[in-house]
């Protein structure tokens, strides 16, 4: 669940980190004009204040809007991109994390490091192994598709 503004920029500017976007299920500016299954791209800050929110909507179209201007942010959350209910980014999103993942794979052919392990299951986690096998990729490694990962903490 995200809670603002900050949130939005903190998944934004940590996509290659946590993977996904922030989408919300609708978007009201004060003109009126409404929004369904935004995704978030980018937020404009000056001098520690935020500007201008951009956001792509359910029809592909890119709008950018001065924070004074939104009225409303209904249903804001972190999606992995297997969960995007706007298919237009998410379709986006999906070419551009595959292509990156091959490329992944094609530089570290034959070699199968941990952090090269870590990073393609980050990417095959956000697009999901369906998606994966729907576009004929394959890893130089297993892939468990039955399994879900929980984070371990530790406690003091």
């Amino acid at each position: 669940m995200l809670y603002g503004l900050k949130d939005i920029h903190t998944v934004i500017s940590n996509q290659r980190k946590i993977g996904g976007a922030a989408e919300a299920s609708m978007i009201r500016l004060t003109n009126g004009e409404v929004y369904h299954n935004p995704v978030f791209t980018n937020i404009d800050i000056s001098k520690g204040q935020y500007v201008s929110l951009c956001f792509i909507d359910e029809d592909g179209v890119n709008t950018i809007a001065h924070v004074d201007q939104i009225a409303v942010i209904k249903g804001l959350q972190h999606k992995l991109i297997c969960q995007l209910e706007n298919t237009c980014v998410k379709q986006l999103l999906l070419k551009n994390n595959l292509q990156y993942l091959k490329r992944l794979c094609d530089i570290n052919d034959g070699f199968v490091t941990q952090t090269f392990k870590n990073e393609a299951l980050k990417l095959v986690r956000d697009i999901s192994v369906a998606e994966l096998k729907k576009h004929n990729m394959s890893l130089p490694f297993q892939v468990e598709d039955k399994l879900i990962n929980i984070n371990q903490r530790l406690y003091a």
